[in-house]
Parts: structure tokens; sequence; C-alpha cells
């Protein structure tokens, strides 16, 4: 899904916010259905499950492990990205 519907309105999700997870300790699976995404917020992910996994469209694969790798995001190497 590449859209979020908050109320009446419906928005293209294009970005994740910073701290958008963090401290999250339970969560150990994220989703993304976007295809369209652009950016990952720093400290996005900080806190999460150590071991967490990220599920992500195989056409945006190679670009969305980039975006989730880089440093800012709180990505640890114990965490995948299929």
């Amino acid at each position: 899904m590449n859209k979020v519907k908050i109320g009446k309105k419906t928005y293209t999700v294009t970005s994740i916010a910073k701290n958008a997870f963090k401290g999250c300790k339970k969560l150990k699976k994220v989703t993304i259905k976007a295809t369209k995404l652009k950016s990952i917020g720093k400290n996005a992910f900080k806190g999460i499950y150590k071991k967490a996994t990220f599920k992500v469209p195989k056409k945006q694969l190679k670009k969305y492990k980039k975006l989730i790798k880089k440093k800012k995001t709180g990505f640890k190497k114990t965490m995948k990205v299929k």
C-alpha cells in the first residue's frame, strides 16, 4: 500500500520521519509496501529489536537497502533487509 488514510484524507507515503520507531524494543518486523519511498529520518529505527527484519518490495530492494542501512537511521548489522 502506497497510501495512508487519516480521517477522510488519503496521503502518499514518501518518507519515514525521524525518531518514527525509536525505542520500540518489541518491533521485530517492518514491512514497507510503499514503492515511492524517498527518505528515512535520523534515528527512525534506533532502539528496535536488534535482529529485526525489513520486508520491502522486490523491485525496490537495492534502493531501499541503501536507504535503510544509512548510519543515521539506527540500522544495526544484525538486522536484515529482505
